[in-house]
């Protein structure tokens, strides 16, 4: 496999660890202060009236659209344990910081999020969604001939009232 290739896929593996809360492998790693309260995160299982849904997708310069096309698609309660994972991963400007380092996320945080995978056309939908805040988390297929690479774009969403959120996520 040509270097590039290797140097691709494992950027694509790091990318998509650090959605999810795993850690990459560059950079110094960030000092954590909070810690994974799950009774803070419980909403996230808790039956609603809400749907969140909308279309994941980012325009390249030639003006292609790369869409979350059969990707994950993440709901992930926003708790202080979250708001600090995001923050060290994105930043202020809501993009992926390159070479974040993160440390292992605690076990129990992958169960207090929900998952969905994105249709063709780069579209999703969670059904029954609680009252609360929460950010969206949805990974980008890129175009590759012999790898599958991917990267995350995020999104904050707030459910009131049980009225469902339409978003339409384009990475900026």
């Amino acid at each position: 496999m040509a270097s590039w290739v290797r140097v691709f896929c494992a950027a694509a593996a790091v990318l998509f660890l650090l959605a999810v809360g795993g850690c990459a492998t560059v950079g110094a790693p960030a000092v954590m202060a909070a810690r994974f309260d799950p009774a803070e995160a419980a909403y996230v299982l808790a039956p609603g009236k809400a749907h969140v849904r909308g279309q994941a997708f980012v325009r390249q310069n030639n003006g292609k659209l790369l869409r979350a096309t059969g990707t994950d698609v993440f709901l992930i309660p926003r708790t202080a344990y979250a708001d600090e994972r995001i923050a060290a991963l994105y930043g202020e400007r809501r993009q992926l910081r390159t070479g974040a380092r993160l440390p292992d996320s605690d076990p129990l945080y992958d169960h207090y999020m929900r998952k969905t995978i994105a249709s063709s056309g780069g579209s999703f939908d969670f059904d029954g969604v609680a009252d609360g805040d929460y950010y969206v988390v949805a990974m980008i297929h890129l175009p590759a001939e012999s790898v599958f690479l991917q990267f995350p774009i995020l999104e904050q969403v707030t459910v009131k009232g049980g009225k469902s959120v339409k978003l339409v996520m384009r990475g900026y």
